[in-house]
């Protein structure tokens, strides 16, 4: 007996180190994992934990979803739900756990690349990984996937692969954690978290990445594998059960995407089904194609291509974002994307209706033409700027534009060595600098959360217009 009992402990000991990497890997996720996991955690915690906001427009989708809807621009009310690489299973789940957990919203928009109806490229690689799904759940996709027999969540030893994960076995993480060497993964993220929440879970190509291609997309067949035309279903079926109003988007492709007319008969009819089966359920065929350089890649919109298409959205269904007024909140995402900015006709239209105060310094007596080409056609009104203590010099060549109402807002600016110090009311100052080879520099004050938000400066070139690249 005691030699029996010996050889357990002296097991016991052997497996310390596995079992020591695991609770490890379980408790130390943060210091390992990149910020892709990051999100899926911030969607889990939304979606799995009641919600004192309620959201009244939920966002289902893959990536292509998610960096095409900015709710900051949309509606305080929409949340953006859609994670990276998945496919109609995976966002099933996330509904079903934001219902369990939270107030029905009265809409979803769904919204899914092609590929996301016949692949998924998340499950194995992120959201098994990161445990995003519970013990049912998982188990659910993985005998539907024997079902259907479908190649991209069906795996020999799947349930063996799927526990191993979930009991954070080291050979499952051990790549994780060697590329994480040198870095530090927990501050990357925070910072992640801090963005996802900023944009209200967008997160996909945050940016100005342009896309570059001298080649045609061909679209010709629109194949829906059984598996996530049943999980597709399933998600308008739970939407119906709640009440919930369902609007089927295809999101933005760039312009060399070439659709075949069988193409877009297939995408019509397949869509169009549900909107025949459901009284609920909308869908219209007007795929937006926009310039290529509002894409971040051949399917992925940067920030200039979801300020266009989120704008579309809003329009399109205005019966459901009919509020014009923009909060603090968002407010501040919109900030950051400005910050972000450096194309002049974008920096106006994020600029748009919302809120802002524009100081206009003209360095090179071209406020005319500055006017006439650029605030004027984007209705940012422009005035000489009063109430300024500025020397004569500095403050003949200062204006400010507004197109939130007929009166200047309250900020305070005055010239120390040749530049300027801004700030809105009892906020921190900021510092303004002229560069000489700029002709305009803008001064962005937000006056919903009292802050200068950016500096911009453009050049005007030799063909008497303003270079579009601000710096």
């Amino acid at each position: 007996m005691i030699r029996f009992i010996k050889l357990i402990i002296k097991c016991i000991l052997v497996t310390v180190p596995i079992w020591g990497m695991s609770l490890f890997l379980c408790l130390g996720k943060e210091y390992y994992s990149n910020e892709d996991f990051g999100y899926t955690w911030w969607n889990q915690e939304l979606t799995q934990n009641h919600q004192e906001k309620h959201y009244k427009c939920v966002i289902l989708g893959d990536s292509s979803c998610n960096s095409a809807y900015m709710p900051e621009v949309i509606s305080d009310s929409m949340i953006n739900l859609s994670i990276g690489g998945c496919s109609t299973v995976e966002e099933y789940y996330v509904l079903e756990d934001y219902l369990a957990n939270n107030k029905a919203p009265t809409d979803v928009f769904l919204s899914f690349h092609d590929s996301h109806l016949k692949y998924t490229e998340a499950y194995w690689d992120k959201i098994v990984p990161a445990h995003r799904l519970n013990l049912r759940q998982n188990l659910e996709i993985i005998y539907n996937s024997m079902r259907f027999d479908d190649e991209s969540f069906k795996k020999k030893g799947a349930i063996a692969e799927y526990l191993a994960a979930e009991c954070y076995f080291p050979s499952k993480y051990i790549t994780s954690l060697q590329n994480s060497i040198g870095e530090n993964r927990f501050q990357k993220l925070e910072m992640a978290y801090d963005k996802i929440e900023l944009h209200g879970g967008r997160y996909t190509t945050l940016g100005k990445t342009e896309f570059v291609t001298a080649q045609d997309r061909v679209y010709s067949e629109m194949l829906v594998k059984p598996m996530y035309d049943y999980y597709f279903t399933k998600t308008i079926d739970l939407c119906t059960a709640n009440n919930i109003n369902v609007h089927i988007v295809k999101p933005p492709v760039p312009d060399n995407s070439v659709m075949t007319l069988d193409y877009q008969k297939q995408v019509i009819q397949y869509y169009n089904s549900f909107a025949e089966r459901y009284d609920n359920v909308t869908f219209n065929w007007d795929i937006p194609i926009y310039d290529r350089k509002m894409f971040a890649d051949e399917i992925h919109l940067n920030n200039d291509g979801a300020l266009a298409f989120s704008e579309y959205i809003k329009t399109q269904f205005k019966d459901i974002f009919p509020e014009a007024r923009y909060t603090s909140d968002m407010m501040a995402a919109v900030n950051d994307s400005i910050q972000q900015e450096n194309i002049l006709e974008y920096l106006m239209r994020f600029i748009g209706d919302r809120d802002y105060t524009v100081l206009i310094y003209d360095n090179k007596d071209v406020i005319e033409q500055f006017r006439n080409l650029v605030t004027t056609p984007n209705e940012l009104e422009v005035a000489r700027i009063s109430d300024a203590e500025l020397p004569e010099e500095q403050y003949n060549k200062m204006y400010v534009g507004s197109n939130f109402d007929d009166q200047q807002k309250e900020f305070d600016i005055r010239e120390e060595n040749g530049s300027f110090l801004v700030s809105a009311p009892n906020a921190v100052e900021n510092r303004w600098i002229i560069p000489d080879r700029a002709a305009i520099s803008l001064c962005i004050i937000d006056n919903v959360n009292d802050e200068v938000v950016a500096i911009k400066n453009v050049e005007y070139s030799s063909n008497n217009t303003f270079v579009n690249y601000t710096f």
